[in-house]
């Protein structure tokens, strides 16, 4: 396997991963890169109902197996006009600087398990680069013995197509006003 320039695309999968065990395995396998606002979002994990802190920036962006990427602001900017309105609210700041890198950076393959994100990456015409933790880990030759809901193949893909009819629908009815 051809390891991946992997865009890590919010705090959530991030803290997944390292819940599950295995980022670490992932960062010896893959360019593992974040934005600076996701990075700074990490800042625990819950196991077995304890909280446990993750020194994520120390441990992983100052050791460099994680390379951090910003967002210039007029890439904020475009990214935050292609996407709706009425989903705006809904995204995150980590989340809205991702998609914008991720627009700029056509090298990187993403990875994100928050629904409201993957449907508003068919607006920024992303919807093929991306890759679901289940995908992943197992292109990746890692075994997990089971996956959240949030984790597999058909939740990215059942998010992306809703994102997809989202896009189709208010292209049509903006066609359809404009007559």
């Amino acid at each position: 396997m051809r390891p991946l320039k992997l865009w890590l695309l919010d705090a959530d999968v991030i803290i997944d991963l390292i819940r599950l065990e295995i980022f670490d395995k992932l960062t010896a396998l893959h360019e593992i890169n974040a934005a600076s606002t996701v990075i700074d979002e990490v800042k625990y994990c819950i196991r077995d109902g304890v909280k446990v802190p993750i020194p994520f920036r120390a441990k992983c962006v100052d050791m460099g197996t994680v390379r951090e990427v910003s967002a210039e602001p007029e890439e904020l900017a475009e990214a935050l006009n292609r996407i709706p309105e009425d989903q705006r609210s809904v995204i995150h700041g980590g989340e809205l600087e991702s998609m914008a890198v991720l627009v700029r950076r056509d090298d990187l393959v993403f990875c994100s398990c928050d629904a409201a994100t993957i449907r508003t990456l068919p607006f920024l015409d992303l919807s093929e680069r991306g890759i679901s933790v289940e995908r992943l880990l197992k292109a990746s030759g890692l075994t997990q013995s089971s996956f959240e809901d949030r984790h597999t193949e058909a939740y990215l893909k059942s998010n992306l197509d809703i994102g997809k009819r989202n896009k189709l629908n208010r292209l049509l009815s903006t066609t359809l006003s404009s007559r």
